[in-house]
């Protein structure tokens, strides 16, 4: 070979390995990824970290001071939910079967009032009827005017249009008769309640009546209050009617 060639194969072989040698220091290393570099943490005492220990400052002393005493807790009844509750349901259950009973005694008690008030009220009309058709063992009968008796003396009667009924008493004088100032005409009955003196202590309107008006009712009620009657052992009810008729 010509010593020109050998140069020039010298030369290509120097100049390709400088390329590759240029290639993996300069060329391959710009193309890897960098990797992500980790936090150091460090873990159990600071000698074995390796990190800087920094020397508390010690303080001043201060003076010391006896402990606080904890108060000792006292034992509380507490009442739960549940507790409470129950409680209360007990107590309306309770509050709610004293009302039930409360108005089961009012009405067992207006019960037994009414049936009194009944029974009286029948003893009266019956009372009346007697006497106004003459029946229950009468010993007189007939019309007579001004202030006299007529009848059984020892239960009913009538005076001056009007009569009277009350079991085992007659009347003590006169039978009072009521201010008639109104044109009206009908009867009133007045319920009576005698007691053992003979007064009239208490006064109703009764059956049968067929004047409404209250000023003429109220002056029946104020005639027969007005009215005395033979003393008796204990009250006795009765009935006074008076006839209203014009002239």
């Amino acid at each position: 070979m010509k010593k020109s060639e050998i140069y020039g194969l010298i030369g290509s072989a120097i100049s390709t390995a400088l390329l590759i040698l240029l290639l993996f220091l300069i060329v391959l290393p710009g193309l890897k990824t960098p990797e992500d570099e980790g936090i150091m943490v460090s873990f159990g005492e600071t000698f074995d970290g390796g990190g800087v220990t920094q020397t508390p400052t010690p303080k001043a002393a201060e003076p010391s001071s006896p402990p606080p005493t904890t108060p000792k807790p006292q034992k509380q009844d507490l009442m739960t939910q549940d507790d409470n509750s129950f409680a209360i349901n007990e107590q309306k259950k309770k509050d709610k079967q004293a009302k039930e009973a409360l108005e089961k005694q009012k009405k067992e008690e207006a019960r037994i009032a009414a049936e009194k008030n009944r029974k009286e009220q029948d003893a009266i009309n019956k009372a009346n009827m007697d006497g106004l058709f003459g029946s229950g063992g009468s010993t007189g009968s007939g019309n007579t005017s001004g202030n006299t008796n007529q009848g059984n003396p020892a239960g009913k009667g009538s005076s001056g249009g009007n009569s009277w009924s009350l079991n085992g008493r007659s009347l003590s004088g006169r039978l009072v008769s009521p201010r008639y100032d109104n044109d009206v005409e009908g009867k009133i009955t007045v319920n009576i309640r005698v007691d053992s003196d003979g007064n009239v202590i208490s006064t109703s309107i009764g059956s049968p009546t067929n004047i409404s008006d209250q000023g003429m009712r109220n002056a029946a009620m104020s005639a027969a209050k007005s009215t005395k009657f033979t003393s008796g052992s204990g009250d006795a009810s009765g009935s006074i009617t008076y006839n209203f008729k014009l002239t």
